[in-house]
């Protein structure tokens, strides 16, 4: 195995997506009284997350291919 790891967010992003949910989750509680609308955007922001580690995954699967494709190219 490689010493390569994914990127990971970057932990004041984190924690302000924190806080952006938690105003949101108020803000649909509090004002405009449906919880469903909080529930919802955490699935929006489940799926984007999601969705970006598919991409970065595969990115490297396509990196490696290259690298293992280069490698045998150098050797026949």
């Amino acid at each position: 195995m490689t010493n390569w790891s994914p990127p990971s967010i970057p932990r004041n992003w984190f924690v302000a997506i924190v806080v952006f949910y938690v105003l949101l989750i108020a803000y649909s509680v509090l004002i405009v009284g449906q919880l469903l609308l909080g529930v919802l955007s955490g699935f929006v922001f489940v799926f984007l997350y999601f969705l970006w580690r598919c991409l970065v995954a595969v990115e490297a699967i396509a990196d490696a291919q290259q690298r293992m494709a280069f490698q045998q190219e150098e050797n026949g």
